[in-house]
């Protein structure tokens, strides 16, 4: 496991009951739960990859869809199930443990945003792989170039890989995606880069 990955999975497992309490209010992005469910079909198969403590999931689930918890952190998917339950998978998402075309949706939120370009494409094409034909991805990722260490906001180091439009859509169009709807969405740490998309 390179580097960056490997140190950015130690400090989500030391920070993860500090990182549920920081992050645990998603009604920021409650429109994109919505939008995305509004691309699939009732109650189907979602993916939650990068899903940390399973909050998103819950949200998923909430809305009617299937959600299963996928994290790289055991900590961070340990630390959500008192108040998160749902099926957990451990898993590096550039190698899903999931049979080809077997999901109707992947929910990838602020978590490609930890692999480097080429570490990212693998990720997308494993998305990809797992989605049924006309299957539907959400993708979030932070507007920027470069990637950079950040170690202030909890005193532990996580990798961040910054991306432009452009190249965040020319790589999902090259693995199989047709872009449905784009859009940006500014919070105090960061603008972010919001992709819906179909397996195409």
């Amino acid at each position: 496991m390179s580097d960056h990955i490997s140190t950015t999975r130690r400090t989500y497992d030391r920070i993860a009951a500090e990182f549920l309490e920081k992050t645990r209010d998603r009604s920021v992005i409650a429109r994109q739960f919505d939008a995305f469910v509004s691309l699939l079909p009732a109650a189907a198969l979602v993916l939650d990859v990068g899903a940390g403590p399973g909050f998103d999931s819950a949200e998923l689930r909430k809305r009617g869809v299937r959600a299963v918890s996928v994290d790289l952190s055991l900590g961070m998917l340990q630390v959500g199930v008192p108040e998160f339950p749902g099926p957990r998978v451990q898993a590096d998402m550039r190698q899903l443990p999931f049979a080809s075309a077997s999901v109707s949706g992947v929910w990838a939120s602020a978590s490609l945003l930890h692999l480097k370009p080429q570490e990212a494409t693998a990720a997308l094409r494993e998305a990809r792989r797992v989605l049924r034909n006309d299957g539907a991805l959400h993708l979030s990722v932070k507007l920027g170039s470069g990637g950079e260490w950040e170690v202030a906001r909890y005193g532990h180091a996580r990798w961040f890989q910054y991306w432009s439009a452009a190249t965040l859509d020319t790589a999902l169009q090259e693995v199989g995606f047709q872009i449905v709807a784009s859009s940006q969405n500014s919070t105090p740490q960061a603008t972010w880069l919001v992709r819906h998309a179909r397996a195409v």
